[in-house]
């Protein structure tokens, strides 16, 4: 068990750190803009299949992916947006939705002003939630460390 933590310890640490580094460099550097999407990978007809099949994937058009999340799948998202300067940019944008419901069709993109092709839909809020979710788990792991020094 003490080779768990000390294994575990470490990399939650390193995982938390690197959300909160991820949040604020996308505070400090990217920027906002909103989104239009063109096109997308999850298809009226696969949404429809996801909502019939109530959250299960077995059977499904789409299949199990190991990347989707508990009733969520990542689709990819080929949008355009307009960047602080007035400029017209296409991008493809990964991001998660909702198994079954019809996904947005504009949504906050996050781009980096000097590559404006560098996209992201996961902004600070993702990231400063994760960092959360992962210090969480790392104060558990030290409270179980703490019982099992009584013993």
């Amino acid at each position: 068990m003490k080779d768990l933590v000390v294994l575990a310890a470490p990399c939650l640490m390193l995982a938390m750190l690197y959300c909160c580094w991820r949040a604020v460099s996308l505070f400090g550097t990217w920027r906002a803009a909103t989104a239009t999407v063109r096109d997308s990978d999850y298809s009226e007809r696969e949404r429809q299949d996801d909502f019939w099949h109530f959250g299960f994937t077995i059977g499904t058009i789409r299949g199990w992916n190991w990347r989707d999340g508990e009733n969520a799948r990542l689709i990819t998202d080929r949008v355009a947006f307009t960047d602080a300067a007035g400029e017209q940019h296409r991008a493809t944008v990964e991001r998660r939705v909702r198994r079954g419901w019809r996904p947005s069709g504009a949504y906050t993109v996050w781009y980096d002003p000097a590559d404006p092709a560098r996209v992201t839909a996961f902004g600070p809020g993702y990231w400063l939630m994760m960092a959360l979710a992962f210090g969480v788990a790392l104060a558990g792991l030290f409270g179980l460390c703490v019982d099992l020094a009584r013993f």
